[in-house]
């Protein structure tokens, strides 16, 4: 099963999906894991620059991570339910 997890930050995030080992970090539970971060989204304005007009983005709160291989009920107070993902597994 595939999820859209949201978290406060990334410490947070790694705190929950990942085990540190020597060399950095794996994923626990034998899950799959894209890590997104930050996303940010338009905000309808457009702001001037020397190459032209470009669109004007904010951050979209939270920290914010694909998983796959998880259960239902696994990292429910994380899901988010997402009507346009930034990515999606392929």
């Amino acid at each position: 099963m595939d999820k859209h997890l949201k978290f406060s930050s990334k410490a947070e995030a790694e705190s929950v999906l990942f085990d540190k080992v020597e060399d950095g970090l794996v994923p626990k539970f034998g899950i799959s894991v894209d890590v997104i971060g930050l996303i940010y989204k338009e905000t309808g304005k457009i702001l001037k620059s020397a190459e032209g007009p470009i669109p004007e983005t904010k951050p979209v709160a939270g920290w914010h991570v694909n998983v796959r291989g998880v259960g239902p009920d696994d990292f429910s107070e994380y899901e988010v339910t997402v009507a346009t993902p930034s990515r999606a597994w392929a």
